[in-house]
């Protein structure tokens, strides 16, 4: 089957063309030897099945960063047949600098220039035909979010040739590289490959020219060594800045005869509104309004009045009383507490999932892609940097921070965007402590809904204080240097209604797949554990710390237990016991911060322990759990000593 590699920098837009062209059929995994996701779909082109591959973005393939070691051996390994390069067109400079490269590669190319709208805000207009003629391969212009273009770079993926233009290599480094293609012998590898390796192994004294030469089987080669030596002393400064100098140089020609910059009169509302939210002062307050949007969209509107609904109109008086009915005629008891009982499948599955989660899911859902469509994560990214550098990290670990209010465990994956094992342990850690998902988070902030806003300014900030003193204390016992944070900010847009509502329902209906089989599950262990008595038992076991410690009801054991097997399935128990009226508020303020802070679901735990290694990740769950419980106990005694009203 033939293969073609989608590839570009970070951030402008891949993945959103790949699921364009992907709709089904779409796997994704780590590349054999990193833990870079990659992931594949089968798209038929004049007829055809042909693979396309979706990798992390790269800057250049000369780095040895995990992304680009991921694309150098899916381009050597894998001999794609086709590279599709993804353009932004705001920032067509950068991108031709790897067109450069993988034009020296000789490897057949094709160039999508992406967001083309977004550009033309900013007075930028690519000369597409220019840019076609000076390259010799198709130059399309898309706007992947909206499907523009998209049926045209399809049609050209079958014409796409090598690029046609004379090498800005100098000429000694560009013989060294025919003399080097010259000793390697075609049974090694193919003749594209060749060309590809003689010129990363090029790089000098550099890993990446120990890789290529590890692949062409030359690294104790004399000859090879004696010909990079003696190119380089040709030079006064390492092969590898010489040749990322030449594609500098190429890229800046390019660029003068194809981009026009135009000159824009006025500053347009939405422009200033990102400015405003890079800003220290008006950035802050721009956060601020966002999370109480979100507090009153979800927590009184999802949660109070489309919830109460469900649950006691549509559930509780229209549909209860007839299940009721139809139940009772089935003449086996244990069947009848099955369906409907206490820890029955209607009661603990079907009415939490439809009555309680997807209406507060979906509306979170919903609000969260209109902030993610309008371009305001990356701003959020640069004006948290700094305080993200006090607990190790940098801004862009904003992102998976972010994420992880969606989903804990795709936030998990996303940290592999980080550029060192140390970042991503540390922010592994902290998204287990103190990072809700969607699911836990909506229906805590539906249960917060009931008390005062004193409940749930202690409730987030002793979650979010902790948090960040973790992170300063791990950034204090794990020293290193700062990582660069390099981020490209887009405008700031009005969100596509149609764009935010195919991803809601594309999350909600992923959530019922993942969820329903799950609580049923749940429901099903509940009522087992509790007719043999394994509930009354485990109860009893916690009692001492439970309700000793942490001043909570016993019952509450079951919302933990829940909650590892699915986050949101713990919460919903809780929900269940505050409607009942077995906690008070106070008790209700505790259960919260340790519900939040404790670990997390079972998926969650397994993928900590592919990312971090067993040991690591078991030091990460018996941390985040002591911590829970330590943190809830001495909240609990707090609130003992001082009158607070929740």
């Amino acid at each position: 089957m033939k293969k073609i590699l989608l590839i570009g920098l970070p951030n402008v837009g891949k993945s959103t063309l790949f699921n364009r062209l992907i709709t089904n059929r779409v796997s994704s995994g780590s590349y054999p030897g990193s833990s870079v996701e990659v992931r594949r779909g089968i798209l038929k082109v004049d007829g055809e099945d042909v693979e396309i591959i979706d990798t992390p973005g790269v800057c250049n393939l000369l780095f040895n960063e995990d992304n680009e070691r991921v694309a150098k051996c899916i381009l050597v390994e894998e001999a794609p047949e086709l590279v599709v390069q993804v353009f932004d067109a705001k920032n067509v400079n950068r991108s031709l600098q790897l067109t450069s490269l993988l034009a020296d590669l000789q490897i057949p190319l094709l160039c999508a220039i992406n967001m083309v709208d977004e550009a033309a805000q900013k007075g930028i207009t690519v000369n597409r035909h220019k840019l076609e003629e000076l390259l010799g391969t198709p130059v399309i212009e898309i706007i992947a979010s909206e499907g523009v273009g998209v049926p045209t770079l399809v049609t050209a993926l079958g014409k796409g040739v090598a690029p046609r233009f004379p090498t800005r290599l100098p000429a000694t480094l560009t013989a060294a590289v025919s003399k080097l293609e010259e000793s390697i012998t075609t049974e090694l590898c193919s003749e594209r490959n060749r060309r590809i390796l003689a010129i990363l192994a090029m790089a000098g004294d550099h890993p990446t020219s120990m890789w290529a030469r590890t692949k062409l089987a030359l690294h104790q080669d004399t000859s090879v060594t004696e010909l990079i030596v003696s190119t380089s002393r040709t030079f006064h400064r390492p092969l590898g800045l010489v040749v990322a100098r030449a594609h500098d140089l190429w890229a800046e020609a390019v660029y003068a005869q194809t981009v026009t910059l135009s000159p824009i009169s006025s500053t347009p509302l939405l422009n200033r509104i990102g400015d405003l939210a890079l800003t220290p002062i008006t950035g802050s307050l721009i956060l601020v309004a966002l999370i109480a949007l979100l507090y009153f969209i979800v927590g009184k509107f999802a949660a109070g009045i489309v919830v109460d609904f469900l649950l006691n109109d549509f559930f509780g008086d229209m549909i209860g009383p007839h299940l009721k009915n139809a139940v009772a005629v089935i003449p086996y008891a244990f069947v009848r507490e099955l369906i409907t009982g206490e820890y029955g499948l209607y009661t603990m599955a079907v009415v939490p999932v439809f009555g309680l989660l997807l209406p507060i899911l979906t509306m979170f859902f919903f609000t969260f892609g209109f902030i993610e469509d309008s371009g305001y994560i990356p701003r959020l990214s640069i004006l948290l940097d700094r305080i993200f550098r006090k607990i190790g990290l940098n801004g862009k670990a904003v992102l998976p921070m972010v994420l992880g209010f969606s989903c804990v465990t795709m936030a998990t994956i996303s940290t592999r965007v980080l550029d060192s094992k140390r970042e991503r342990f540390i922010a592994i850690f902290l998204l287990s402590l103190g990072i809700p998902c969607s699911a836990k988070l909506s229906v805590i902030l539906a249960i917060l809904t009931q008390i005062s806003f004193n409940g749930f300014l202690v409730v987030f900030g002793v979650v979010f204080s902790l948090t960040i003193l973790t992170g300063i204390i791990l950034n204090k016992i794990m020293p290193t240097e700062s990582s660069n944070f390099i981020m490209e900010v887009p405008p700031i847009r009005i969100p596509s209604l149609k764009n935010v509502l195919a991803k809601t329902s594309y999350r909600s209906l992923l959530f019922l797949q993942e969820a329903v089989p799950l609580f049923i599950i749940s429901a099903l262990g509940l009522f087992l554990a509790d007719k043999i008595g394994l509930l009354s038992v485990i109860e009893r076991l916690s009692a001492p710390i439970i309700r000793g410690f942490l001043g909570l009801p016993p019952q509450f054991a079951e919302s933990l237990i829940m909650g590892f097997i699915r986050g949101e399935a713990g919460v919903a128990i809780l929900k269940k016991m505050v409607d009942s009226g077995v906690m008070n508020h106070t008790q209700l303020v505790v259960a919260m911060v340790v519900t939040i802070l404790f670990i997390p679901c079972v998926t969650n735990f397994m993928l900590i322990i592919k990312e971090q290694g067993a040991q690591k990740a078991l030091a990460i769950i018996v941390a985040v759990t002591t911590c829970a419980v330590l943190t809830g106990g001495i909240l609990n005694n707090v609130l003992s000593w001082v009158t607070i009203t929740f």
